[in-house]
């Protein structure tokens, strides 16, 4: 739980700053989205001059999200100096974007749910314990009476239906499901919600999971499944990379599997991989070898090492967690 203390600082930033910018990471998913028009709805709804941006604009999985299309794409040129910053469900701040980077600026607040996010802002509101952002920010806008519109209940509800796997991961909490009926007596309708998460993709997606269905490999007696993403599984399948959210989750279906993982070809030369465990082994600690961070049980990184080379060193370091 966040000390109290911190909702007033908060208060008292925003009460000193009509115009304020919110921010997430690059390659956005539910909470990351969610977070970022949840609170920016409310302080505009509070009367702030609010922009909400990231550094991929808005995707096509999340156009049905309520204010999306008042998201922008991050610009490299840098916002008013009296605008404040506050970045939400970032867990390092480099992950704010190339664009983010040129302005030079740190960020004026950080809101968080990462154990990894080592605390980059001027005021830190980071809650380890909390299974999504939505839920640190529920907590904060309904603290300080900010306004909970169904619009902000919608974009809150869907951060924290994503991010718990749809209330099956195991961070999910009693308080979890408390603050999933506030926001439905808010006004956040759970099955078109849902409904719009989870049953919206177009037939792409399915080519490309024909794709990566055909390509994911086994190891250590089936406690281990990967697969890797490539430009020319996109390419055949007419599939966009926003389209691979949730693609690992086939994997962790599968009942001997202990750890999942993803790799994809990113176009700049990196290579990025998504790690996901179903408890004996903490991907947090594997992807902060590679300067990446997140939970115990799900984690990501971004490395110039190739896909192969990657491949090679996880499987390693898992091998390495996994009991006999």
């Amino acid at each position: 739980m966040l000390n109290p203390d911190l909702f007033n600082s908060f208060q008292n930033l925003c009460d000193q700053h009509k115009r304020i910018l919110v921010i997430s990471h690059v390659r956005p998913d539910g909470d990351a989205y969610g977070s970022t028009l949840a609170l920016g709805l409310s302080l505009r709804a509070a009367g702030k001059d609010v922009v909400m941006t990231n550094a991929d604009g808005l995707t096509q999985p999340f156009q049905f999200l309520p204010g999306s299309t008042g998201l922008t794409t991050t610009l490299p040129t840098a916002p008013e100096q009296d605008r404040l910053i506050i970045a939400v469900d970032c867990a390092d701040q480099k992950r704010l974007g190339s664009a983010f980077e040129q302005w030079q600026r740190t960020p004026d607040v950080n809101i968080d749910h990462h154990v990894s996010n080592p605390g980059y802002a001027r005021l830190n509101l980071i809650d380890a314990e909390s299974p999504a952002t939505a839920q640190v920010l529920y907590e904060i806008i309904t603290a300080l009476k900010w306004p909970l519109t169904p619009e902000v209940a919608s974009n809150l509800y869907v951060g924290l239906m994503t991010d718990t796997g749809s209330f099956r991961y195991r961070q999910t909490t009693v308080r979890t499901f408390e603050v999933a009926a506030r926001l439905v007596e808010a006004g956040a309708d759970p099955t078109d919600l849902s409904e719009s998460c989870y049953q919206n993709f177009r037939a792409e997606r399915l080519f490309l999971m024909r794709e990566v269905f055909n390509a994911i490999h086994f190891a250590n007696k089936d406690r281990v499944a990967w697969f890797c993403l490539t430009p020319e599984m996109f390419a055949r399948s007419g599939a966009t990379p926003d389209e691979t959210e949730g693609l690992i989750e086939y994997l962790q279906a599968i009942r001997t599997v202990e750890v999942a993982f993803l790799l994809e070809a990113m176009p700049e030369g990196q290579t990025r991989a998504s790690v996901r465990s179903r408890g004996k082994v903490d991907v947090q600690k594997i992807c902060a070898e590679f300067g990446g961070g997140g939970h115990r049980l799900a984690a990501g990184l971004r490395t110039r090492l190739d896909p192969a080379a990657l491949e090679k060193k996880l499987l390693d370091l898992i091998a390495k967690q996994l009991p006999n």
